[in-house]
């Protein structure tokens, strides 16, 4: 990364920013050296504010005072050269326009699978910034979450606890809240709990008796207390991690489309807006609720693609997630529609 700064002319239309162009420059000269010098000697000699006042005999707040104006007038500009830096500013806007806690925006690769390991890498270097001991971190499912364990190294985070967040598919698959959950334990060397129940009941009969069962309702109260999730945004299709698992059939997905179903979150169903989709469906989930959710106070969003720009941003509207992690493309998505 190379950062660049001009003490030099900066265009603008607006406000103070123009004011320093608009003088002449010998006016520039008389009301501009000693401005220029400080600006000079802290941006491109490297001085600091202290050594800056004892070399030229002022104040720090003199000082301190120039520096400031010196930026808002367009005496000084700065550009830094990386390739990133419209990732930067994507995450600034999706933060400010979601309401967001935080946000990271990884440039898009060119295929599915690229993507999935990016976001996954990413979510990666986020967790270990954010994981902290006396944690319960709750886990969802999904093919871009296993991506995650694959680039956390091993690092013993005491007194922590590892939770999915909803059940799981009656068959192994790397994708699984089991799995996943599991393999972050492992990593944290950390005890893992899972709610051992099918993601989905047959009925909300059913989804009452299995809950009450005193293991699984002690891993849902668990999954409640959550410091920290982290959970996979899916998206309405026929292809869909819930039908893969046999729990819902693609007919049955077509239906909660027709009802506006966007995407799920740990199962749930919401349309772009972020109001859930009520067929009957939801009843018979066995896992955290979306209003559960947003009581927990970090829940991490991993998803990207065209295809989920919809699911993504009903997640963001309805609050389901308050850090988002995901790629260039997306965000750039995410942003238009909301203009």
């Amino acid at each position: 990364m190379t950062l660049r700064l001009s003490c030099a002319k900066q265009s603008s239309n607006s406000g103070n920013r123009g004011a320093y162009e608009q003088m002449s420059r010998e006016e520039r000269s008389r009301r501009g050296d000693l401005a220029g010098r400080i600006a000079w000697l802290y941006f491109i000699k490297g001085h600091t504010q202290r050594e800056i006042s004892d070399m030229l005999g002022l104040s720090r707040m003199q000082v301190q005072r120039s520096i400031s104006k010196s930026r808002a007038t367009g005496l000084v500009r700065i550009k830094i050269d990386d390739p990133l830096i419209g990732c930067f500013e994507k995450e600034d806007k999706l933060k400010e326009r979601f309401s967001l806690s935080d946000a990271v925006v990884s440039v898009t690769p060119r295929d599915e699978e690229g993507l999935k390991k990016t976001l996954g890498e990413a979510a990666a270097r986020y967790l270990l910034r954010k994981l902290e001991k006396n944690q319960v971190v709750g886990v969802g499912w999904g093919t871009t979450l296993k991506e995650i364990t694959k680039f956390l190294p091993r690092r013993p985070l005491a007194q922590c606890h590892v939770v999915s967040l909803i059940g799981g598919w009656t068959k192994k698959a790397d994708e699984n809240s089991y799995e996943v959950a599991w393999k972050l334990a492992d990593a944290l060397s950390v005890e893992c709990y899972y709610i051992s129940a099918p993601a989905v009941a047959d009925s909300a009969r059913s989804r009452s008796i299995i809950a009450s069962e005193k293991s699984v309702n002690r891993a849902l109260e668990m999954a409640r207390r959550s410091d920290l999730a982290v959970v996979g945004i899916g998206n309405a299709s026929e292809d869909c991690s819930l039908v893969k698992a046999g729990f819902l059939s693609p007919e049955e997905v077509r239906r909660l489309r027709s009802l506006g179903a966007a995407g799920d979150v740990c199962g749930h169903f919401y349309d772009k807006e972020g109001v859930p989709v009520n067929s009957g469906y939801a009843e018979r989930v066995i896992g955290v609720g979306l209003d559960e959710l947003r009581k927990i106070r970090t829940v991490i969003g991993v998803a990207g693609g065209v295809g989920k720009v919809d699911a993504i941003h009903g997640a963001l509207k309805g609050g389901y997630v308050n850090v988002l992690i995901t790629d260039e493309e997306t965000a750039g998505r995410l942003l238009v529609s909301e203009e």
